[in-house]
């Protein structure tokens, strides 16, 4: 197989509508389907991960299949996702070419650029438009490991489903703020996808990603300072961190010292996404600053969360709806649940719309 690889398109047996994010706490998955003027949302569901679920491919394929189940569905094509240090994605310049002499320059020099043996790795590149220099392109160069994939691969035939799309996380979390935002095409905003342990940082304007990076933090973080503090199970401190302390169970000495845990928590988070912002200034000085920052993941629905990232970053802070333009019956679903769980499903949404395009 050549080394060029369409990630978006791997392997392309059918376009899907059902997307699939393998998280490292819960496996999500978002159906939608294509029923009169806009796309429609169908299905829904998340399973978190056991103890041993992540040991091989066998037994998260076996989890996955479970998840099918609960939803009932048919379809066996799904788009998927990876992340992490065994993708690597960079900006660079080549000169203006013919597609297939582009191609064969992009593959000649992608040694420079990846910090692998190309002989290891997928790559895939789109064009982003004229370079800085005269006669030049800007392009987006993606590498992965091969071994990344075929493990994707290898849970999907655990899973009994097929991969008809490979993306990064970083990708479809854009692609689910362009689709539902359009009216924000030309404002440079801040996107923000707090996980349970990591979390993916991407600057979107004029739809497209034109920074991002991943961070090392996630909302785990939270639930553990609540849980030790209050001395309580990490369930229960998961409820209190989305609905906040039961206060009259707590001493005020004790609520001020978890208050503290956790503001110095967060202090540590928005003083590395300031360190970002630094970073995407200096390196795209023609930019304009974002004023907004659209939170999503399961980490970003600590209550007083929004007010929080406002004061820290000097933004306007909300969160994201990955599914504020699809048709949702009420008839079909709760719709408080909806609203309550729909912050962890943004790059699960961004997966399953590529079928729609």
């Amino acid at each position: 197989m050549s080394n060029i690889l369409n990630i978006r398109n791997f392997f392309q047996k059918k376009i899907p509508l059902c997307g699939l994010d393998l998280g490292s706490s819960w496996a999500k998955a978002v159906k939608l389907s294509n029923k009169g003027k806009s796309p429609v949302l169908d299905s829904f569901a998340r399973l978190p991960w056991s103890s041993g679920d992540l040991d091989g491919p066998a037994p998260q394929g076996a989890k996955i299949k479970t998840l099918w189940q609960h939803l009932n569905l048919s379809d066996k094509v799904v788009a998927s996702s990876m992340a992490g240090h065994s993708v690597i994605v960079k900006r660079v310049y080549f000169d203006s070419r013919p597609p297939k002499e582009l191609e064969q320059n992009i593959v000649k020099e992608a040694g420079q650029y990846i910090p692998y043996d190309v002989n290891d790795v997928y790559m895939d590149y789109q064009v982003m438009g004229d370079g800085k220099k005269k006669n030049s392109l800007e392009v987006m160069l993606v590498a992965c490991k091969k071994k990344v994939v075929q493990d994707l691969i290898d849970i999907m035939e655990h899973s009994d489903l097929s991969l008809g799309i490979v993306d990064v996380d970083a990708f479809a979390l854009s692609n689910c703020f362009e689709f539902n935002y359009p009216e924000l095409s030309e404002e440079p905003v801040y996107l923000l996808d707090i996980g349970s342990t990591q979390s993916i940082f991407v600057v979107f304007w004029k739809n497209q990603p034109v920074f991002f990076r991943e961070l090392s933090f996630g909302g785990r973080s939270l639930t553990d300072i609540i849980a030790k503090q209050m001395d309580i199970s990490r369930s229960e401190a998961e409820k209190i961190k989305i609905q906040g302390p039961p206060s009259q169970n707590q001493s005020i000495e004790d609520l001020t010292e978890l208050a503290g845990e956790i503001e110095e928590n967060f202090k540590s988070w928005t003083d590395e996404i300031k360190r970002l912002i630094g970073f995407y200034q200096t390196s795209i000085p023609e930019a304009p600053q974002p004023d907004k920052i659209f939170l999503s993941g399961g980490g970003s629905l600590f209550k007083g969360i929004n007010s929080i990232f406002t004061q820290e970053l000097n933004v306007e802070s909300q969160h994201m709806d990955p599914w504020k333009t699809l048709q949702k019956s009420s008839n079909d679903f709760d719709m408080k649940y909806l609203d309550s769980v729909k912050a962890h499903f943004a790059v699960a949404t961004g997966l399953a719309i590529r079928g729609l395009s």
